[in-house]
């Protein structure tokens, strides 16, 4: 999605610039206005420099930072203590000099100015998510924001851990691929000419194999500086149309579309809407309003904007579950539970068990998946390895032939 600077008036009448992720300006402004804030100017952030500058800011607050921060503002609001209290506790006894204590102080202040909690958590939007504001606010209406927040901690600490399950099975797969790649470039790089230099020099005739292999050799040994400037433009390219709006769209779209990875992309990516949504609808949240803060969620520009169809037509009557179904882009497994629970008033539980029931087939296609592609490696790399160890020595069994006539 494309990024706009945003000039807003709060509630508690600050005035205040931050640059927001949205499809357009309109549905950007209608969103600022729906939480209460009087829109002055909306413009379209150009270039890098906001994305680069959201994301290092993201970087340097860590989210195991961001789950102690609100374990103990929960405990010491369950204790009784007032948030602005609770606030100069946490800030006290940390170093001032993190990034998020700076924020923290700053969120005290506007809290001690008169700013609710979720609004001025809300200011630092590039640091705390929809999802984050909008448990606060249900926190705040419903009186119990310890409750809330560890709500959304449980949330975080489930999607944390499917994470991590991703990650760690894509490590070793793409390891071996590189080794592969790196051991493959070596030797037509390296020791296929050294080898078959003997044979020039001797004026030996090639066989066709070899042939083969010494052309495939030399196309790559010459031309090697532009295969390295194609990948690392493709690399540059690819990262930067993920900036773009369009760019981004046809990139998720074509990520949804590959076989079998695009199965797991779309699960991974329906088990966080469905946690989101619970945890989102369990805190009062409406329907309509829950869809468009999970849809902001996704990581996926394609489901995002699907998922803001969806709330379209929710705002017209359109049940959830049809809604869903209207977009074609969700499992009808998935569609059924959800219409079952939205016809008996569980909508809540049900999104829980869509949770639990799309989390266990992640990690089983996961392991499926890497279980299989070491094999598949193997017998690839033994292949080629093999060509090539072939292609070489056929020269010297032709000699061997032709000195034993």
């Amino acid at each position: 999605m494309p990024a706009y600077r945003c000039k807003i008036s709060t509630q508690g009448g600050r005035i205040i610039e931050k640059i927001l992720m949205g499809s357009n300006k309109a549905s950007l402004k209608e969103h600022l206005e729906r939480e209460g804030n009087f829109v002055f100017d909306i413009s379209r952030a150009e270039g890098l420099w906001p994305f680069l500058k959201k994301g290092k800011r993201q970087k340097r607050i860590k989210l195991k930072d961001l789950l102690v921060f609100n374990q103990e503002f929960a405990v010491l609001i369950k204790a009784g203590l007032p948030i602005v209290s609770a606030l100069n506790l946490i800030i006290e006894k940390s170093d001032p000099r993190e990034e998020l204590i700076e924020v923290l102080s700053d969120v005290r202040d506007d809290v001690s100015s008169g700013a609710s909690l979720s609004e001025a958590f809300n200011n630092f939007s590039q640091i705390f998510s929809n999802l984050y504001v909008a448990t606060l606010q249900a926190g705040e209406r419903s009186g119990n924001i310890s409750l809330a927040i560890n709500r959304y901690i449980a949330y975080m600490k489930k999607i944390g851990e499917i994470r991590q399950k991703i990650i760690a099975a894509s490590v070793y797969p793409v390891i071996l691929t590189m080794v592969s790649i790196f051991a493959l470039l070596f030797l037509l790089i390296y020791v296929v000419p050294s080898f078959t230099k003997t044979f020039f020099e001797a004026g030996t005739q090639l066989p066709g194999l070899t042939l083969l292999l010494v052309n495939v050799s030399d196309v790559i040994k010459s031309n090697f500086i532009f295969f390295l400037i194609f990948v690392v433009a493709g690399y540059i390219g690819y990262h930067y149309s993920k900036q773009t709006g369009t760019g981004k769209m046809y990139l998720d779209k074509f990520k949804l579309g590959v076989p079998y990875i695009g199965g797991i992309y779309v699960h991974y990516a329906l088990a966080k809407l469905s946690r989101t949504l619970s945890t989102v609808v369990a805190g009062g949240t409406p329907l309509v309003d829950s869809v468009r803060i999970s849809s902001g969620t996704l990581d996926n520009a394609f489901l995002s904007l699907k998922l803001e169809e969806a709330a379209n037509d929710l705002e017209k009557g359109t049940g959830f579950s049809e809604s869903l179904a209207r977009t074609g882009a969700f499992p009808r497994l998935a569609l059924g539970m959800i219409e079952a629970g939205e016809s008996s008033g569980a909508l809540e539980q049900v999104l829980d068990d869509v949770a639990d029931f799309y989390e266990t087939d992640v990690d089983t296609r996961l392991s499926v998946l890497t279980s299989s592609i070491e094999p598949a490696l193997m017998i690839i790399m033994g292949l080629l390895i093999g060509f090539i160890v072939l292609a070489m020595y056929m020269p010297i069994f032709q000699m061997a032939s032709t000195v034993g006539y």
